[in-house]
């Protein structure tokens, strides 16, 4: 059966249209994808196609069904013409932004694709109902837009393909050749249909004009589909890259980790061979109180900024990285012998130390640093990072500017005989009572009154002075006379709790620490009785202080020792509390009688209000099971006036008094400001 010409072009051009629509759909399923404005443009514009071809079939199908439906067929027509011309709009603005990598804004879209639209309204409107002016018809029908619809994909193609000259993809090229194809064959159906307007009889393909039409557009398609997935590729390769970045740098200075760091140092080694290499560890000093008073955002910008100063300094022979919230690392392949090496370093130093702008003052900012060399201290990367942290530790702990880690070793049979010697002098003093204990007052805060003293443990050594229980209770437990300590230091407080009874006072309560160790031994309820009854000091004026992890050891226990305190009248606190793990989860399994919230966390109550929030909550949480609540390290009115304002019991800290002997204590407090 032989079809109609009419009815080829009709049928042709429904297949391009629902092709069209296919393609919208494509682009815009990529759009929501990767979120590139010239994809949704582009798929306004393949939108736009399919409207224009379908209703150009719609009219056409009309026209050949004869006279009777020319109001439908002149609807149609418009229709068609409507969307032809947005169709080439759409077509130029997503290739301008897929070109130059901007947006076009939404108001001169909508100024350019209504004025497109009316423009094909109009050319559907002039000479419609005139039978003379087919020619006029034809001519703004069909002519025109074949002739702007072509050089606008002409344009589109050689714009696409020279934006691909400098990171070429398969994609883009094969779009920018069927554009260029696709606009070519426009062209040429112009140029048909003008010669059949002047006599000369169209060709033996003309009605199969859409189906060459079609396949460019298939070109198209494929070539915006390879090129979506080149860029779909392209963004997991980056995404893969940033992640691999983020996973081997320091996220505020740019600078490597301490993976990446190790990864460089081997490379250095296969690199130099038997050549010395130095891995310099700097750590600034006095880090944690900068951040705690400055908060971390500062505290960041001031890192990085001692970052750029120090790479800046070392040159590009030289490999950076940050290995720590206060440390950085350096390794520097050198020639020097360590002696030289540790000069360099110091220079380095006086370097780093200079004053860094933050804001409108200047933070001072020091280093210390610990040095390993290869092949002299180790031969692996990994150990030689460790021997120069290592080394790092020792300057932070001697006060020193650098440290060899060949220093460490020739200093570790001084450091073994230096250790005996304390702890034969640690014996001594327990014999020769150079032990005391010196007090520090616990004030109610609602009305100033104090409540009672901690009594904390010092040891006055004949040659180094007062020194606090962080220098010697490790030594203590190892040679084995922590739990004399222990003894003496109950007993001297409850004597002089006896004694400031005598006085008068008769309400004073003293708070003593237990170690993990003695609160662990089954007869420490009978030794504190004894203890109570040989000084006349009542059971329920003496409260012992444990901290989280001691309690925690073994909660079964730990719970049957405070029933049996509490039996005998003995009250139990917690002490730094929130330090410890599984605060909250085992508070309440723990039938304390009161938390001490410890200093870290009313440090930061003036400057953070994250940090102050936590503090009330902590009160709060702590009322609400029925807990009396005391806050170690008040230091300033202010804090011990938030302190008032959320209803916490008791405080302590260096703004009521500093820890002193008995005679020096204060029982009368200044009330709270305001």
């Amino acid at each position: 059966m032989d079809l109609h010409p009419a009815e080829i072009v009709i049928a042709i051009q429904i297949v391009q249209s629902a092709a069209a629509m296919v393609l919208a759909g494509l682009l815009l399923y990529f759009f929501h994808t990767f979120r590139h404005a010239f994809l949704h443009h582009w798929a306004c514009s393949s939108l736009a196609l399919a409207m224009y071809l379908g209703a150009s079939a719609a009219a056409l199908g009309l026209y050949w069904r004869g006279p009777g439906y020319e109001f439908a067929r002149f609807l149609a027509s418009g229709i068609s013409l409507g969307a032809a011309y947005p169709h080439v709009v759409w077509l130029m603005i997503g290739t301008w932004e897929a070109v130059h990598q901007r947006t076009v804004t939404r108001r001169l879209e909508l100024t350019l694709v209504g004025a497109a639209a009316m423009f094909g309204i109009v050319s559907a409107v002039i000479g419609s109902f005139d039978p003379l002016a087919a020619d006029l018809r034809t001519l703004l029908r069909v002519e025109l837009r074949y002739l702007l619809t072509g050089l606008a994909f002409l344009t589109a193609g050689v714009l696409l393909w020279r934006a691909q000259r400098s990171a070429p993809m398969v994609g883009a090229r094969i779009g920018a050749i069927g554009f260029c194809l696709f606009g070519l064959q426009m062209l040429h159906v112009v140029g048909l249909n003008l010669a059949q307007g002047a006599g000369y009889p169209p060709p033996f393909y003309f009605s199969y004009v859409g189906l060459i039409d079609f396949l460019f557009q298939s070109v198209i398609a494929l070539g915006i589909v390879v090129w979506l997935l080149e860029l779909q590729q392209q963004r997991a390769r980056r995404a893969h890259s940033e992640l691999e970045h983020v996973r081997l740098h320091d996220a505020t200075t740019g600078l490597p980790n301490r993976e990446m760091l190790i990864d460089q140092i081997a490379e250095m080694i296969d690199q130099t061979g038997e050549r010395r290499i130095a891995v310099v560890s700097l750590g600034m000093n006095r880090f944690t109180m900068l951040n705690r008073a400055l908060g971390w955002q500062r505290t960041e910008r001031i890192m990085r900024d001692v970052s750029l100063r120090v790479h800046e300094a070392i040159g590009q022979r030289c490999a950076l990285g940050r290995v720590s919230d206060r440390d950085f690392v350096i390794v520097r392949p050198t020639l020097d012998d360590p002696d030289k090496i540790c000069a360099w370093t110091e220079s380095l130093l006086a370097t780093a130390i200079r004053p860094v702008p933050l804001e409108e003052q200047e933070i001072f900012v020091t280093f210390c640093a610990g040095v390993s060399v290869f092949p002299d201290d180790a031969r692996e990367p990994e150990l030689l990072l460790q021997h120069s942290q290592h080394a790092l530790v020792q300057s932070a702990q001697i006060g020193r500017d650098v440290t060899l880690y060949q220093q460490l070793e020739a200093r570790a049979h001084g450091e073994v005989e230096a250790a005996l010697r304390f702890e034969s002098e640690l014996r001594r003093g327990l014999s020769e009572a150079q032990f005391e204990l010196y007090y520090q007052p616990i004030m109610a805060v609602a009305d100033a009154r104090v409540v009672g003293f901690e009594a904390l443990l010092r040891w006055r050594h004949p040659e180094r002075g007062v020194l606090r229980p962080a220098a010697f209770l490790d030594q203590a437990a190892t040679i084995g006379v922590l739990d004399a300590l222990e003894s003496f230091a109950l007993e001297s407080a409850l004597e002089q709790l006896a004694e400031w009874s005598r006085q008068g006072k008769t309400r004073l309560k003293v708070a003593v620490n237990v170690s993990a160790r003695r609160f662990q031994h089954d007869d420490l309820v009978d030794e504190v009785m004894d203890a109570c009854s040989r000084f006349g000091v009542a059971p329920d004026r003496l409260d012992l202080e444990i901290t989280e992890n001691t309690a925690l050891r073994d909660l079964p226990h730990a719970t049957r020792q405070i029933a049996a305190l509490h039996k005998v009248g003995v009250r139990v606190a917690l002490d730094d509390f929130g330090t410890g793990y599984s605060s909250l989860a085992n508070l309440i399994k723990l039938p304390v009688d009161s938390i001490k919230l410890d200093r870290e966390f009313l440090a930061g109550v003036l400057d953070n209000p994250r940090q102050r929030d936590l503090v009330a909550a902590m009160i709060a949480l702590g009322h609400r099971l029925g807990l009396e609540v005391v806050a170690e390290g008040v230091e300033l009115p202010a804090q011990l006036e938030f302190l008032a304002a959320h209803d916490c019991d008791l405080a302590q800290g260096y703004l009521l008094q500093r820890p002193d002997v008995p005679d020096a204590c204060r029982f009368e407090l200044a009330p709270v400001p305001g």
